[in-house]
């Protein structure tokens, strides 16, 4: 079992009980196509990122964000945001961006270092549109000097703890229009 696939699943436990308060049953898992051919297809775009919604009751989510996850990369450090060395955070932002403009969705990355809590990053609007609930919370912001988002990142366990699935189905989503 892959540390990726194990994550992913992880992490659609952890969105399974913030939306129902249960363990079972499931509403989201892990991406079918996660990484694979099927999504570099330009009629595939609705596959993007590493979770998907398995319920009508999730789909809410899963048509506003495009998830990915990742995990482990014991050498990245937020140091390295400074340097000129490829910063993996970085990396991740950009491919979590891309994915989610051909999607017509909003970027979430989830990422979870070794042995470290989870973070969470979402990008300005929804910090904007979620601001009055993230008010209360520490969070880092990311930026970059080309044609890439914000991210601003938040501890995962916090923000689920603050931001309820109404607050998230109360997003109107203008990447559809573009």
């Amino acid at each position: 079992m892959s540390k990726g696939g194990e994550n992913e699943r992880k992490v659609a436990k952890f969105l399974t009980k913030w939306l129902t308060g249960k363990q079972k049953k499931y509403m989201f898992w892990r991406q079918d196509a996660s990484g694979g051919l099927a999504t570099v297809h330009i009629e595939n775009n609705h596959m993007s990122g590493d979770i998907c919604s398995v319920h009508p009751d999730s789909e809410f989510f899963t048509n506003l964000f495009s998830i990915e996850c990742k995990t482990g990369y014991p050498t990245i450090s937020f140091l390295q945001h400074f340097t000129s060395v490829k910063f993996g955070i970085e990396e991740f932002w950009k491919q979590t961006c891309d994915d989610a403009k051909k999607a017509h969705k909003y970027p979430m990355l989830i990422y979870r270092k070794k042995n470290r809590k989870w973070i969470i990053g979402i990008d300005k609007y929804i910090q904007n549109e979620l601001k009055r609930k993230l008010d209360n919370l520490n969070s880092i912001i990311l930026c970059w000097n080309y044609d890439i988002t914000d991210c601003i990142l938040y501890d995962m366990k916090s923000f689920f703890e603050n931001i309820k699935p109404d607050d998230i189905k109360a997003i109107k989503n203008e990447n559809l229009l573009g």
